[in-house]
């Protein structure tokens, strides 16, 4: 059974269409109000009053023939840019905009082909991963994690820590921060300043995505390139492998989101489904939010509670909102809004 109603929560409302047919690579919402886009050809779309209005804005300052790899807006202001050079032994790089989007200077760079990951605690205080290696050798393959004191102007390894594999996945929220390699979960509640918990996770040989996290003992990811839910929850005594869950069709996921006890989990190559949990991700119903198209991009509002959607990067970007008032659940998911203006 797919839903069409998303159960006691608003409506997804389009809001907005990225222009010339550009596509979208990155998405980050430090509030209900700020959400930040970056497309594949490096524009800036950024609202600061919860879409109503959108601003295009070209990047200046970044360097040529690069793959965005992550979107991490602060504020308004302020957001980074992680990137990786096309050419089979980079350098990474991370970029820097203290000016809504307009002019990005670099402040982070390392050899080989990388993947950078970045997760801020608040303005100031956050954390950098940094997994490398390169397509003839010629750079060892590595991997580190770094902090930064000063809003990300310098970053320096983080002693607190030794990873033992890449670093897949990073996230830091209020004073907690965990990431996830091939092999361990970590965790800190100290905002990085020690990582006492370490726990093996299962498929040490398997990808890791999605990590979402509440506390040490209340944790989502999935371990593989399609389809592997593995989750610890509160007295579940570890962790528990779901496998493709019940209900949900077996293909890839694309994003992952929890917030409490509500869970939603997105599947943008294979259907145009969105699931949707209520209890702690042990059982999904499939929901379509959009039709004719899905959201290969998820995520939700760091201080808020409207969740972002995303079109999938080989199509005509849209981006879509969810701000979870209470309605009825009768309510019909879809609704398209009239076209807000877009500043050049």
């Amino acid at each position: 059974m797919i839903v069409f109603c998303n159960h006691l929560f608003a409506q997804w409302q389009l809001s907005l269409t990225l222009k010339n047919n550009e596509s979208i690579a990155g998405i980050s919402a430090p509030t209900n109000k700020v959400i930040w886009c970056v497309s594949q050809n490096f524009f800036i779309y950024k609202t600061n009053n919860a879409g109503k209005d959108w601003s295009r804005i070209k990047c200046n300052g970044l360097t040529t023939n690069i793959s965005i790899l992550q979107l991490f807006a602060v504020d308004a202001a302020t957001a980074f840019l992680s990137v990786d050079k096309n050419t089979g032994v980079g350098p990474g790089i991370v970029y820097k905009t203290i000016d809504s989007g307009h002019n990005w200077l670099p402040v982070f760079t390392h050899k080989g082909t990388c993947n950078i990951l970045i997760s801020m605690f608040d303005a100031e205080q956050g954390l950098l991963a940094c997994s490398f290696d390169s397509f003839n050798g010629s750079i060892p393959a590595g991997e580190n994690l770094y902090s930064t004191y000063n809003s990300g102007n310098t970053w320096m390894i983080d002693s607190a820590v030794t990873p033992k594999s890449f670093i897949l996945d990073l996230e830091a929220k209020s004073h907690k921060a965990a990431f996830i390699d091939y092999n361990n979960f970590y965790y800190s509640s100290n905002r990085s300043g020690t990582f006492p918990l370490r726990y093996s996770i299962p498929h040490p040989s398997d990808p890791k995505s999605y990590l979402q996290f509440e506390d040490s003992n209340y944790v989502i990811f999935n371990s593989s390139s399609l389809i592997d839910i593995i989750v610890r929850r509160p007295a579940s005594n570890g962790w528990i492998d779901m496998h493709t869950p019940q209900e949900v069709v077996a293909g890839a996921v694309t994003a992952i989101v929890l917030d409490g006890n509500e869970c939603w989990m997105s599947e943008a190559f294979d259907t145009n489904q969105l699931y949707y949990s209520s209890d702690s991700a042990k059982t999904f119903t499939p929901t379509v939010p959009i039709q004719n198209s899905s959201f290969q991009f998820l995520t939700k509002a760091r201080t808020g509670k409207t969740l972002v959607g995303g079109t999938p990067s080989f199509t005509n970007g849209q981006i879509w909102l969810n701000k979870r008032q209470a309605t009825t659940a009768n309510n019909i998911s879809v609704t398209s809004e009239r076209f807000p203006a877009v500043e050049q």
